[in-house]
């Protein structure tokens, strides 16, 4: 529609009060919060980073003086949002104790500017991969920063600590399995990239083996039947390889998921071990 050339002044001044308008409904919308959950930065003198730390405290925590189980989870910018939704599911079905969710955040989502796992989760350094090779400096942040933290602040059971990761997250729970396996009572593990640096993690184990009989952790591990064979072999062999070395207080359930990829496996997974780590006797294979 044309407008006379006299209305037209009047038109755009509409439009732009239109666009105020919007404008100002767009910026007074609050914030979408998660009930019961805090954010806070931590700065880390081991890996010399920020990482954002994300919270969640069980339903009546702050009545209740007991204390609650709490579980890890790296890539906590991708994974705080699910664990919640899987661990409700788990309580409405089975009535498993609600842990405290702490959410390790690492830069970023995934995929986004600023995202450090390739730095964080990496156990040593490749030359196409910048910055690689900070597995050992994340654990220490972990170890000697978060958990110190945590525990200091929130009511947790010391003595029932789970780890979860997938992927790249995955490829360093499984490096926590072999520097530091009494830290967490349970290390969940999803299609780990064991692959990396031709199977340096491997090497890795082979040392802890050399000076160790027993591996005093409950370990969930899992891959995908559809999945690549560089991600399927090597998780394989290395369920073979701990099976055989005999380890006498391992407690190791190992699952090849049917007719899923490495990303149609991930939500599956996450429920998976998350019932595996919270339900007695465990409910799901």
């Amino acid at each position: 529609m044309n407008l006379p050339k006299q209305l037209l002044p009047l038109g755009v001044v509409f439009a732009l009060l239109c666009m105020h308008q919007v404008s100002a409904q767009t910026t007074t919308l609050p914030p979408v919060t998660i009930p019961n959950s805090q954010h806070r930065v931590m700065h880390s003198a081991y890996a010399k980073a920020d990482y954002e730390i994300d919270i969640h405290l069980p339903d009546g925590y702050d009545a209740a003086k007991t204390t609650h189980p709490i579980l890890f989870v790296v890539d906590g910018a991708n994974d705080f949002s699910p664990s919640l939704e899987y661990l409700g599911l788990l309580m409405a079905e089975y009535h498993i104790p609600e842990p405290i969710v702490v959410a390790i955040g690492d830069g970023g989502r995934i995929g986004t500017p600023g995202n450090r796992r390739n730095q964080d989760f990496t156990p040593s350094a490749v030359t196409n991969m910048p910055k690689s090779g900070g597995a050992a400096a994340f654990l220490q942040f972990i170890e000697k920063e978060l958990v110190p933290f945590v525990s200091k602040n929130y009511r947790t059971d010391n003595n029932n600590r789970t780890l979860y990761g997938y992927s790249m997250g995955g490829l360093f729970a499984t490096y926590v399995l072999f520097q530091k396996p009494t830290l967490f009572k349970n290390i969940l593990i999803g299609s780990p990239a064991l692959s990396y640096d031709t199977g340096k993690i491997f090497e890795i184990e082979k040392a802890y083996a050399v000076s160790h009989q027993d591996l005093p952790v409950h370990v969930f591990i899992e891959v995908g039947e559809l999945e690549t064979a560089d991600m399927i072999e090597p998780n394989k062999r290395l369920v073979q390889q701990l099976k055989d070395r005999h380890y006498t207080t391992l407690d190791m359930h190992a699952i090849i998921q049917n007719k899923v990829t490495h990303l149609t496996g991930k939500p599956t997974t996450m429920l998976k071990a998350l019932a595996w780590a919270y339900t007695q006797p465990h409910v799901i294979d």
